[in-house]
């Protein structure tokens, strides 16, 4: 019978916690890791109403890729949105396993994924972290698309693989892209890093105003494809990794957890 343990292992196996930036909260975080498991909840984040689901659902385990907190706590009361998750997990012996930077950096990780749904190849690392068995890990990735790409076709294309009900911009339409570099999430502090490599477009999340500035006085595009979008597509990537080595599980995707940013236009 596998535990959470075994799953926390083989997680850490395929991304290990070590490449976690410092500060990320990443691994067993709540629960017995000697329970059993039968059924895993796979999710983006962890909050009250996805721990609720995975109760009602009959889950051991959450498997998420935002932790549930980031910093310690002094009290465990039902007075804040977290503290009620924390004690709905506790009093309902649910686990929670979380896999955040170590998984956005590690090869064949989540920034490995999001460059494949999005069609960019040849990729790199854009700032390392780690090394194992020669292999580069690190945050972000820059490779190149097909010949014939303009930033138009590069919006349709996060609109349409990533499942999002708009994105911000910056640079002409009609601009012809051929280098593209992405950091999944909250990843614009790889901007200026992919100015300096002569990046046609970057893609990422979380874009605040000056880093669009320099983008477009710079000349290189920059699609802001949300962060919840640029992310929640790592439920696919948890299913391919656990699906292949617990065969005894069943995995469930999260319906509660969904993007809290809705878009009014005019």
């Amino acid at each position: 019978m596998t535990t959470v343990s075994d799953i926390r292992n083989y997680i850490n196996d395929n991304c290990p916690e070590t490449l976690a930036f410092e500060g990320d909260n990443v691994g067993l975080i709540v629960g017995r890791a000697q329970k059993c498991v039968n059924k895993a909840l796979i999710t983006l984040d962890v909050d009250e109403k996805v721990a609720s689901e995975a109760v009602s659902t009959g889950c051991d385990v959450i498997i998420s890729h935002h932790p549930l907190m980031f910093s310690p706590i002094k009290t465990l009361t039902d007075d804040d949105p977290m503290q009620r998750t924390l004690c709905c997990l506790a009093a309902n012996d649910v686990a929670l396993i979380s896999a955040h930077t170590n998984l956005d950096c590690v090869s064949g990780g989540l920034n490995d994924y999001l460059a494949q749904k999005l069609g960019v190849f040849n990729t790199s690392v854009i700032e390392p972290v780690g090394e194992s068995a020669g292999v580069l890990h690190g945050f972000g990735r820059i490779g190149e698309v097909e010949d014939g790409l303009t930033l138009s076709d590069m919006l349709f294309r996060c609109i349409n693989a990533l499942g999002a009900h708009g994105v911000r911009y910056t640079g002409s339409p009609d601009k012809p892209v051929k280098k593209v570099a992405l950091n999944c999430g909250g990843g614009a502090g790889e901007m200026n890093l992919c100015i300096k490599m002569g990046v046609d477009l970057f893609i990422t999340g979380d874009v605040k105003y000056n880093p669009f500035r320099d983008a477009y006085e710079s000349g290189m595009a920059v699609i802001d494809a949300g962060h919840y979008e640029t992310e929640h597509i790592v439920t696919e990537l948890f299913y391919s990794m656990l699906s292949k080595q617990f065969s005894d599980i069943e995995l469930v995707f999260s319906k509660e957890n969904i993007s809290v940013i809705k878009y009014f236009v005019k």
